[in-house]
C-alpha cells in the first residue's frame, strides 16, 4: 500500500490547534476541539469535556427493525451530504450485534479512513454519554496516509448537518483543522528527542516513520499486512478448532488478544482465554504468532535493528504494541514500548 509524507509545512512545524472552549459542563457546550484516530480496528477520538472514546471499527446499516437508542445510531436527516439523507447506520459493538449483511470493519475498506469519515465521526458522537442539540467541531485529525486521504475528509466532512444520533435531533457543524501523520502525534506523546524510529504496528499495515529532533527525516515505510492478518491466520488455525470446537468468531479472538495473557490461579502457568469462556487458547496463538514473526515482521524487526544500531530510539505503537508475547519479545530488544499504544496518537494530539 502506498504511503507518502507529504503535508503542509504547518504539519510538521507548529499545529494551528483550535483555542480552548470555555470551561463549561459538557451537557451545556456547543463548541468543541475535537481530534480523532480511525484505526483498521478501533476507532478512537478525544471530544472536549468527555474521556476519550474507543470504539471497534465496525459499521452496518440499520435493519428496518433496528432500535434509535442504541450506542452508535446515526440517522442523516439533512445538510451538506445529499447523498446520506435519509441513510441510517451503527458504529462500533452494537454494529456486530445488529445482524446486518452489510456489516464491514475499516480495515476491510482501503478508502475507508477517508470516504466514511464522517459516517464514523458522527458514530462516535453517537457513543458520548450526553448528546447536544448543537455542535461546532473544530476537528484535528490523524492517519496514516495524509497525501492519500486529507482532500477527501475535507471535501466529505466539513460543512453542516443536521443528524439524529441514537435518536436525539442534533445538528452539527464540522470544520476539519489539520490532518496529521500518526507518527508526529506519537512522538509528541511521548516526548522523546533525538533521533527516533517509530514503528506502528496496525491492524491492517505496518509503517516504519524516521525523525530528526522532531522533523520528519525520511518518506514512510509501509508493510502491506498487520494484526489482522494475525487474526485471520488463528481464526483458521486447525488447533485453535479443535479446542473450541467450533469455528471461531473474529470478533471474539480480537477480545481475547485485547484482554492479554492471564495467569492461571493456583499455578505458575499462563492462559489465553477465548472470549468469556476458561477455554485456554494460548497453544493455537503461539503457533500463528511464531509464524507471523516469521514470516512477516522478520523484515521489519531487521530494519529496526539496523536503524538501532545507527543510534536510533525505537518507538513500538499502535495495537501489536500490545499484542500478547510479542510486546514482551520487542521489549527485551530494549525497543520503547508504548504503554497506551491505542491512544498514543489521540493524546499526542491534545497535548498541542
Amino acid at each position: 500500500m502506498a504511503n507518502s509524507a507529504s503535508t503542509t509545512t504547518t504539519t510538521q512545524n507548529k499545529v494551528n490547534v483550535p483555542k480552548c472552549t470555555p470551561n463549561v459542563p459538557s451537557k451545556n457546550r456547543r463548541y468543541f476541539r475535537s481530534y480523532t484516530d480511525l484505526g483498521n480496528h478501533w476507532v478512537k477520538a478525544s471530544i472536549e469535556g468527555f474521556d476519550l472514546i474507543r470504539v471497534p471499527s465496525y459499521k452496518a446499516t440499520c435493519l428496518e427493525n433496528t432500535s434509535a437508542n442504541l450506542n452508535g445510531h446515526v440517522l442523516y436527516v439533512d445538510g451538506s451530504r445529499q447523498d446520506l439523507i435519509g441513510k441510517c447506520w451503527l458504529i462500533g459493538e452494537q454494529a456486530v450485534r445488529s445482524g446486518s449483511a452489510d456489516l464491514m470493519r475499516l480495515v476491510d475498506n482501503y478508502m475507508g479512513k477517508s470516504e466514511l469519515y464522517l459516517e464514523y465521526f458522527f458514530g462516535i458522537l453517537a457513543h458520548l454519554p450526553q448528546i447536544n442539540p448543537e455542535q461546532h467541531h473544530k476537528i484535528i485529525a490523524t492517519c496514516n496516509d495524509t497525501k492519500r486521504h486529507e482532500p477527501i475528509i475535507r471535501k466529505l466532512a466539513q460543512g453542516t448537518h443536521q443528524v439524529e444520533l441514537r435518536g436525539i435531533p442534533t445538528t452539527i457543524n464540522i470544520e476539519i483543522v489539520d490532518v496529521l501523520p500518526e507518527g508526529i502525534a506519537a512522538l509528541r506523546n511521548h516526548k522523546l528527542k533525538g533521533n527516533v524510529t517509530i514503528c506502528d504496528i496496525g491492524g491492517g499495515n505496518v509503517t516504519i516513520t524516521r525523525y530528526a529532533n522532531g522533523e520528519l527525516a525520511s518518506e514512510p515505510i509501509v508493510k502491506d499486512f498487520g494484526c489482522e492478518n494475525l487474526l485471520q491466520d488463528l481464526a483458521g488455525n486447525s488447533l485453535l478448532k479443535t479446542i473450541i470446537k467450533q469455528a471461531p468468531k473474529l470478533d471474539t479472538l480480537n477480545a481475547s488478544l485485547e484482554a492479554g495473557v492471564k495467569k492461571i490461579k493456583g499455578t505458575e502457568n499462563f492462559a489465553l482465554y477465548y472470549g468469556k469462556s476458561a477455554i485456554d487458547i494460548l497453544p493455537a496463538y503461539k503457533e500463528e504468532l511464531s509464524r507471523f514473526i516469521e514470516c512477516r515482521l522478520r523484515e521489519v524487526i531487521k530494519l529496526l535493528d539496523t536503524y538501532k544500531l545507527d543510534g536510533d530510539t525505537i518507538l513500538v505503537i499502535g495495537g501489536g504494541s500490545k499484542l500478547p508475547l510479542l510486546s514482551v519479545a520487542l521489549k527485551k530488544k530494549s525497543y520503547v514500548m508504548s504503554s497506551d499504544g491505542g491512544f498514543d496518537n489521540i493524546k499526542g494530539l491534545t497535548k498541542e
